[in-house]
Parts: C-alpha cells; sequence; structure tokens
C-alpha cells in the first residue's frame, strides 16, 4: 500500500512540473470558451507608444510656424506616420526634421546639405528671408551658411542687408529685374 502512494506522489510532482512548464509556454493554446473556435493563442502584448507634440513648430523651408495638426497629411486610414506637409508652402518633410530642435548654425547646415537636394528651389526666398529676420536668427544663420559655402567674409552683415534692401527698392519702385 506504501508502495502505491509513493507512486502517486511521484506522478503528482511530475504533473505539477508539466503544468508549470506549460504557463511559462508563450506559444501554448489555451481553451477559452468565449471565442468562436474554443480555442485561443495567448500573444504577447503590443506596446505602442506615442509621443505627443504640442508645441509649435516651424517649416523648414519657409518657416512658416503651426502647431504640429497644420502639418498633418490625411490617409484613407488617419495620418501619414512618417511625412508632414506644409500649409503655406505644400513641401512634403519628415515629422523628425519638422519636431527637431534647431539653433541658427544647426539650421544652416541642414540647409547646406540639402541645397544639393534642390534646396533652394522649394524655398519662396522673400518669405524665408522675412521669416528668417522675424524669428532673429538671420545674422547667425547667414554667417553660418556663408562659412559653410566658402563665401568671402569681407563682406559683412550690414553690407548684405543694403545690397538686398536696394535690390528690392530696385524691383519694387524702379520696376527693374535682376539678370
Amino acid at each position: 500500500m506504501k508502495e502505491k502512494n509513493i507512486l502517486c506522489w511521484v506522478n503528482m510532482k511530475s504533473k505539477w512540473k508539466r503544468d508549470m512548464k506549460a504557463m511559462d509556454d508563450k506559444h501554448q493554446t489555451v481553451f477559452a470558451p468565449d471565442t468562436p473556435t474554443g480555442v485561443a493563442k495567448r500573444q504577447k502584448t503590443i506596446v505602442n507608444i506615442q509621443i505627443a507634440h504640442t508645441g509649435i513648430y516651424s517649416c523648414p523651408f519657409c518657416l512658416y510656424q503651426a502647431k504640429i495638426e497644420h502639418f498633418l497629411i490625411s490617409t484613407k486610414k488617419g495620418f501619414h506616420k512618417g511625412l508632414g506637409q506644409c500649409p503655406d508652402c505644400q513641401n512634403k518633410m519628415r515629422f523628425r526634421t519638422l519636431t527637431a530642435e534647431w539653433t541658427p548654425e544647426d539650421f544652416a547646415e541642414w540647409c547646406y546639405g540639402y541645397s544639393a537636394d534642390g534646396y533652394w528651389q522649394k524655398v519662396p526666398f522673400s518669405k524665408f528671408s522675412d521669416r528668417l529676420y522675424k524669428i532673429g536668427w538671420s545674422k547667425r544663420f547667414w554667417d553660418k551658411y556663408k562659412q559653410l559655402k566658402g563665401e568671402d567674409k569681407s563682406e559683412d552683415y550690414m553690407t548684405m542687408l543694403n545690397k538686398e534692401a536696394s535690390a528690392q527698392y530696385d524691383r519694387d519702385i524702379l520696376g527693374v529685374e535682376e539678370e
């Protein structure tokens, strides 16, 4: 009689081990009476992390400033997850470019690097220069851009502004077009 009890205890111990292994198995099927087939697979939970951008951002092409909602592109399934479009100049850009923290020097480096891909053809220059001046980045941006471009440093910032102002005056008042 004692031998039978010991045998039963050993079987119970191995059954408990088997049950514990089955609980730890991620690919184990579980009978679930509330599903149509009666069998449900255990699935890993999917963690979806979303970062809420609530600030005001600038278009890197025309420097139009607005909240992130204005840059969203609507698709059939909601909004595009990677691209945004400026409502002012209609240029598309990645959200990581749109939401990047720029200094005037960093922005100048980005513009200089992008100029090989047609940056200045995408930019309405009059809006760009006005908005650059309004946010207070004009001098630092153009100094860094000219340094990257390798232009002559003898022309200072005031001389450049005077040239731009005289060219604008020639276009507006005198009707002279630049060649």
